[in-house]
């Protein structure tokens, strides 16, 4: 606590130096590295806003500080907190300044790996040409021992061409990436990448027997976007019982994961009871020593000033009597505290299950209300739109009504895209809807996002409309 007072002290001090016209004894060097350590300390202490408030200081700062090294840490862990947030504006400038100060280090390592996160911020805003140019601008720099850094360059330039459908440069990026480090084709990054390439250039057998080889090694995740994309291979070849089994299989996957999301949160209830548990257990510790400490006092006082008996005696039991008076507060404040973890524990409870219920849903309502196009993917016809937003105002209550109050230029399709989002539905399920590669969704979120700019400012799309209902 006392450091803490003293790094204040000391940051209050730069602050009004600077605001005579001079600098914090000439090299900020120091302060930016005290405010760094405390934001690593709040971080781990998942203290966010403070941790990002404290980076910030620091920044203010940085233009002083002697040490690119350190610059460099402070625009790194920077630009991770804008990325948490999907603020990939502020991300970028940061990401910026980190690659100023990786370029004043002459280290072509770190300045190859900022660059391809500059690429990775642009593809995440939806910018692929300048993506495109930071991706190269990475391999060129990236040094002879970090092959799979130059890979991974390749894999995510695979990524944007396969959002512009250059077939041909699609296959070429992943060879090259293959060519370049051999062992990234172990990777579920290049398996996806793989399949979707199988896909595009019309491989649709060769995709299907590297999905089943795929869903055998891969996590999860890779596993959800994967069936989604043999659902509709299935679909386009005619294989009703496949697409079938494909989505039941997708549904259960769906399932474990919302089980596992239940299972931390509900760890996460039992550490904060254990937490509860202790503090209580402590403060019946605590209250034990000092009434042992008073006994031990009046004792002494019995001893030594007999001819002071009465008064002694009186105050020992006021002693005894303030004591039992604050052990009554602090296990009414302990009460207090249970009650509200006892109510935050159900709220929570009561949103996982919505949540479970608002997957489960959303998966089902495309397979039961799916009339396929041409190309294999779903077409909902205005009836099956209608019945979509009618279900997600019984989730979310006047969700539709008040996103075209409060928006009144969003068109009726940015809107059923707003109620797909809302209800969760995922990727795959999105893509197929609207005939795109699963990987545009996370672009055309974000560029729904920059609509509502104004009210979207520092949480993801998904959380601001699920607020709507509320």
């Amino acid at each position: 606590m006392s450091s803490l007072f003293s790094l204040l002290i000391l940051v209050a001090s730069g602050c009004g130096r600077q605001e005579q016209g001079m600098p914090p004894d000439g090299d900020s060097t120091a302060i930016v590295q005290r405010l760094y350590d405390t934001a690593m300390q709040l971080r781990d202490e998942q203290n966010e806003d403070s941790t990002l408030a404290v980076m910030l200081m620091a920044a203010d700062y940085a233009p002083g500080c002697k040490d690119r090294e350190n610059c460099y840490k402070l625009y790194h862990a920077l630009a991770q907190a804008y990325e948490r947030k999907n603020m990939f504006d502020l991300q970028e400038k940061s990401l910026l300044r980190k690659l100023d100060a990786a370029q004043a280090m002459n280290d072509a390592g770190k300045t190859a790996t900022t660059l391809f996160a500059l690429g990775v911020a642009c593809y995440a805003q939806g910018d692929d040409e300048q993506a495109l140019v930071y991706m190269g601008k990475a391999y060129k720099e990236t040094p002879a021992d970090s092959a799979r850094l130059r890979a991974k360059c390749q894999l995510m330039r695979c990524q944007v061409f396969l959002q512009t459908e250059a077939t041909d440069s699609v296959v070429a990026a992943l060879q090259q990436a293959k060519a370049d480090f051999p062992p990234i084709t172990k990777e579920e990054i290049y398996h996806l990448s793989e399949v979707y390439m199988l896909n595009c250039t019309g491989q649709t057998q060769e995709a299907e027997s590297k999905i089943g080889q795929y869903l055998e090694t891969d996590g999860i995740y890779p596993q959800i976007e994967l069936l989604g994309l043999l659902m509709g291979i299935h679909e386009q070849q005619g294989k009703t019982q496949a697409a079938l089994d494909d989505a039941k299989q997708l549904l259960t996957l769906n399932d474990s994961v919302a089980q596992r999301e239940a299972s931390e949160s509900s760890a996460k209830i039992h550490q904060l009871r254990h937490e509860e548990q202790m503090k209580l257990a402590a403060a019946n510790e605590q209250t034990l020593k000092e009434k042992s400490r008073s006994r031990m006092w009046a004792l002494l006082s019995l001893l030594t000033l007999v001819v002071a008996m009465a008064a002694i005696a009186l105050v020992v039991l006021r002693r005894r009597a303030v004591a039992a008076r604050q052990a009554e507060l602090e296990a009414l404040h302990l009460a207090e505290d249970a009650k509200s973890s006892e109510a935050e524990t159900r709220a929570l409870n009561e949103d996982l299950q919505k949540r479970y219920y608002e997957h489960l849903y959303a998966i089902l309502l495309p397979i039961i209300n799916a009339k396929r196009t041409s190309n294999g993917h779903i077409d909902l016809n205005e009836k099956s739109w209608r019945l979509i937003e009618e279900n997600t105002d019984l989730v979310l209550p006047r969700f539709t009504r008040q996103l075209r109050k409060n928006h009144p230029s969003l068109s009726d399709e940015d809107v059923r895209f707003c109620c797909l989002v809302a209800m969760k539905v995922p990727n795959p399920v999105i893509a197929n809807i609207y005939g795109i590669a699963s990987s545009s969704v996370a672009v055309r979120k974000q560029r729904m996002k920059r609509k509502l700019d104004e009210c979207v400012v520092n949480e993801t799309l998904e959380t601001y409309l699920s607020n709507y209902g509320l």
